[in-house]
């Protein structure tokens, strides 16, 4: 990156950066193991946080007051610990969501530990500041397995509950029948005006729609559509050495459409879009049909990245941008926004393996039970950069890359490709990736502004540069919100740390505003946001608010920020940037 490139985008950044106003950390208004999922209402200005941690009252729901000076303090723990019996078979709780239409109640989704053969669990609670005696929780409902998240329509009138159906290697002797398939579970809240209405839902307004051929509509298919199941892998002993194909695994394996994991949704209209993550799809579903309308398989996207934590001189770290190699997007965190009568999805592309990296090798391996030797090709064994300090190190797919149907792998595909993406919800074409310009690129705005953070793990900036031969940065969170007449789009960096905002005002060039890392202050790991308009915001400012889940035993809390208003300056400023990378073309 050339030096005036540099000033320009500090200059920006430091012009318009989102400001720490308060960090909770454990111990401080934060609990324990605490606040990796946040959700916010205007209702009694409550936040709710998802804590889960290994001591007494392990699994609950903290409930707090945002005040209008931007502190938090708890007003209510909601404990869960008991729903499946002993705390022991309670493994998560995953998600928390408030009521956007302020009828005074939010839900939590609730994994259990034999989560292949016990559905899992949606309660419901009373929130509101006004609740006296008794228990907050109104009812608790039977929903799909393992449910990973659920989300709310922007009106309230449903609620979706994702449940990805997680494959669990520690099943005895796995099979595909011995998992569970992912699926969504659509609870209609339409008739619902009152918290006091909630205690009467029952299962029977819960309709759960995995992805076997009965929900799905005419016309669409799982096949082709990437599947680390049992029958692809096998269930022990050596890795696979011929790529699977997953088309006509679709059509033999009757148990295929139990390897769908549905992650994250989002609400358009009467559609929902849901990521599939492991998958590297987008499915769609008709809430007027009840039908899945569209399986999109999100192919491959092109990233120069930093490949190897072993490319600096004699094997050690350094900051070397310089691969470049397709990825999966395997998008874990997706919202939805229109624009001039357009419909959109935005996603953060994690990457994912299955639980037992039975799907993943490192490209460069050459022994041992997951050596990659006898799964590529004959040209690309024999690759130069296949090299510790070139692409050796990086985990690669052993599921994707044979680009001529022989059944062995012709280019290495990653697992995530380390960027945003803004796709057409409609038709699924990719409009926009992050990647594609180096003004916009995560890992190099990332080298500039923060390098000695670059690619760290566990929080730990000791640790730097090691976490470029997995998912780099690891995109993760993030969440949209209208300022004005701009879109902005956060993103939190589950390794790398720090908290990025993007103007996609214009979902075609999307913008770079600023970059702040928290790491500093006690804050780990970013997992979920929200962003709070200065119009529902109790100081009358624009806030937003993320969740950290922390690594080890420290690190969780929530951070809350002010978010200044991307200036006409900073759109100078990008103008400029992106001129002079069109020049340099």
């Amino acid at each position: 990156m050339k030096p005036i490139t540099l000033l320009l985008l500090l200059a920006a950044s430091s012009a318009n950066a989102i400001t720490l106003l308060n960090a909770y950390v454990e111990g401080n208004v934060a609990r324990t193991g605490g606040s990796e999922v946040v959700s916010y209402t205007t209702q009694d200005n409550t936040l709710l946080a998802t804590v889960a941690n290994a001591g007494t009252s392990a699994f609950g729901v903290q409930v707090m007051t945002l005040s209008s000076s931007a502190t938090l303090s708890e007003r209510a723990y909601i404990d869960y610990s008991a729903t499946f019996g002993a705390t022991a078979n309670l493994s998560s709780i995953s998600s928390v969501a408030a009521d956007p239409s302020n009828r005074g109640f939010g839900v939590a989704t609730l994994v259990p530990t034999a989560n292949t053969s016990t559905a899992g669990k949606i309660a419901f609670f009373d929130l509101t500041s006004g609740f006296s005696g008794g228990s907050r929780t109104l009812v608790t409902l039977d929903v799909g397995f393992h449910p990973d998240s659920v989300t709310f329509s922007a009106d309230g009138s449903k609620l979706i509950v994702v449940n990805e159906g997680e494959f669990n290697a520690s099943v005895a002797n796995p099979s595909s029948t011995g998992n569970a398939p992912g699926s969504i579970s659509v609870i209609d809240l339409a008739s619902i005006t009152s918290t006091a209405q909630i205690a009467a839902l029952t299962s029977g307004n819960v309709s759960t729609f995995d992805f076997s051929a009965t929900n799905l509509d005419t016309g669409v298919s799982l096949a082709g559509i990437r599947n680390a199941s049992v029958a692809a892998l096998g269930t022990a002993g050596a890795f696979i050495s011929n790529v699977p194909n997953f088309t006509t695994l679709a059509g033999s394996d009757a148990d295929f459409f139990k390897g769908m994991e549905p992650e994250f949704a989002a609400v358009l209209g009467n559609k929902v879009h849901v990521t599939l993550q492991e998958n590297n799809a987008i499915a769609t579903f008709d809430l007027t049909t009840n039908k899945w309308t569209a399986v999109n398989n999100l192919g491959t996207i092109t990233q120069t990245i930093d490949a190897s934590d072993q490319d600096g001189p004699g094997g050690t770290t350094s900051i070397s941008i310089n691969d470049t190699v397709k990825g999966l997007p395997m998008p874990d965190t997706m919202k939805a926004f229109t624009n001039s009568g357009t419909n959109y999805l935005i996603t953060v592309n994690e990457g994912d393996a299955r639980g037992d990296d039975r799907d993943i090798s490192r490209f460069g391996d050459t022994s041992g039970n997951d050596s990659m030797n006898t799964i590529l090709s004959t040209s690309l064994a024999a690759d130069a950069s296949r090299a510790n300090s070139v692409m050796g190190r990086l985990n690669v797919s052993r599921l994707n890359g044979d680009t001529n149907n022989d059944g062995k792998i012709d280019e290495a595909v990653m697992i995530g490709t380390r960027s945003m993406t803004i796709w057409n919800a409609d038709t699924g074409a990719k409009v926009w990736d992050s990647g594609q310009s180096t003004s916009t690129n995560f890992e190099t705005l990332l080298a500039s502004l923060d390098s000695t953070r670059f690619n760290m793990n566990n929080g730990n900036p000791a640790l730097f540069d090691q976490r470029s031969d997995d998912k780099g940065p690891e995109p993760e969170a993030l969440t949209i919100g209208q300022f004005g007449s701009s879109l902005l789009a956060f993103v939190g960096m589950e390794r790398q740390n720090g908290l990025m905002v993007y103007d996609i005002t214009n979902p075609n060039n999307p913008t770079f505003v600023s970059y702040l890392n928290s790491q500093a202050n006690g804050l780990i790991s970013p997992e979920s946001m929200v962003y709070i308009p200065a119009g529902q915001s109790p100081t009358g400012s624009a806030i937003l608010i993320t969740g950290y889940e922390g690594t080890g035993t420290a690190g969780s809390g929530i951070g809350v920020y002010a978010v200044p208003e991307p200036s006409r300056a900073l759109l100078a400023f990008a103008g400029l940037v992106g001129l002079f990378f069109r020049r340099r073309r």
